[in-house]
């Protein structure tokens, strides 16, 4: 691992304070577009709305991996602001591509752009804040500002998305991609450089030989699948679900903005409930398999049989509670594995995220679109939510830490 020289490291808390306005203006733009592009998609290019999620998420999550022999050594801010131009110029176009061919391509440049970003800002906190509590500080702070913007899009689409012109729609979203690139001019030093890969694949096979082996690598990695997969159903099957059974676009802004409400309301109190228990020991994986897990029961409830509204609601609160639990302790558990260089480990949370989040936004948008038009929706919501449960509960219940078991640790 290669770290900047400690001269020229900015303070975290400059750090923190500038990522968090560029994950602002980034998750504007990315969740103004997102609670309707599965409509627009199907207006646009039918026929692509599962498989243009598919492709923008895979881009999103692997995109950074195709070009991370050339991201070694290279300086953060001209590569991240590159990133940003990246997403801007796919979403941009968007309105314009003239089919399902152009559509893909445009959502495959609007997610290497996305992957950049989000690999170089995660490996930026884990090589300049030490420690697993520091980190999960610095990634709960940037989820909240994260959340914020995400509050704010569902209601900032139903705005600029109206009367079938996505025009007003993707030029907002490109905007607010440019100034997110032009924040980082604020805080991110131009010397510092991306750490030295050791090899000139993405992840080597010694880091996944260890990983493997570690029986805190090998939960991580399958927790971080499940929780993925589930979490994309939200973006997906549910957004779909809600297009069908509530008739309202405000209620549906609402209903979409309400689990990012919740994490600026909860990720503060939760932070610091995790950073209490990882002081006693508790591994922060523990905390991604508890989200699965109700993420887990969110699915459960919509496959119950409940009146639609009703399992929606209740689905969505579900979401809400689990949700500060999830994302940043996933990149914190990854930054806290000793398989390998910190690039190689965050490459391999890029797959691990971006199978589970692909699949899922595959499924979401084909398989239980199937099912739902044929009126065994419930049949989906059942299958998710049953097979979490099987997959996750062993994890938490059956890993031990040197000389302390997870359940006595978490009481």
């Amino acid at each position: 691992m290669c770290r900047p020289e400690v001269g020229r490291l900015p303070s975290r808390g400059r750090l923190t304070l500038t990522l968090s306005a560029h994950h602002l203006m980034v998750s504007l733009g990315l969740y103004t577009v997102m609670p309707v592009l599965a409509l627009v998609l199907s207006r646009q290019a039918p026929g692509t709305v599962g498989p243009g999620l598919f492709c923008y998420t895979a881009s999103a999550g692997l995109g950074a991996l195709l070009v991370s022999r050339w991201l070694s050594r290279r300086r953060y801010l001209p590569t991240m602001i590159a990133g940003s131009v990246l997403a801007a110029t796919g979403f941009g176009f968007l309105p314009y591509a003239g089919g399902a061919v152009g559509s893909l391509a445009l959502l495959l440049t609007a997610g290497l752009g996305m992957s950049v970003h989000s690999l170089l800002s995660r490996v930026l906190v884990a090589e300049i804040v030490a420690g697993a509590i520091g980190r999960q500080r610095v990634y709960s702070t940037l989820m909240v500002a994260i959340n914020i913007a995400a509050s704010i899009g569902p209601f900032l689409a139903m705005a600029t998305y109206q009367g079938g012109d996505t025009r007003p729609l993707f030029t907002v979203v490109a905007g607010c991609y440019l100034l997110a690139g032009a924040s980082l001019l604020c805080g991110v030093r131009p010397g510092l450089r991306m750490p030295v890969s050791a090899t000139r694949w993405p992840i080597s096979r010694t880091t996944l030989h260890t990983t493997v082996r570690e029986v805190t690598g090998r939960a991580t990695v399958l927790a971080t699948l499940v929780g993925t997969f589930l979490y994309a159903q939200l973006s997906s099957a549910i957004v779909l679900l809600l297009a069908d059974e509530i008739a309202s676009a405000s209620m549906r802004a609402v209903l979409l903005a309400t689990p990012a409400v919740g994490i600026v309301v909860l990720q503060t109190p939760a932070t610091a409930v995790m950073a209490r228990l990882m002081d006693r020991g508790v591994p922060p994986f523990v905390f991604v398999c508890a989200a699965s897990l109700g993420f887990g029961g969110a699915m459960l409830v919509l496959g119950s049989g409940l009146p639609p509204a009703a399992g929606i609601i209740t689905a969505i609160v579900l979401f809400t509670l689990a949700e500060p639990f999830f994302h940043s302790p996933v990149s914190t558990a990854f930054a806290g594995l000793a398989s390998g260089p910190r690039l190689e480990v965050f490459n391999l949370r890029q797959v691990c995220w971006t199978a589970g989040e692909a699949l899922g936004a595959l499924c979401g948008g084909a398989l239980f679109l199937l099912l739902h038009r044929n009126g065994h929706g419930h049949i989906y919501w059942l299958i998710l939510g049953i097979s979490s449960v099987i997959a996750i509960a062993p994890l938490v219940t059956g890993v031990r830490m040197p000389g302390v078991s997870v359940s006595r640790a978490m009481r």
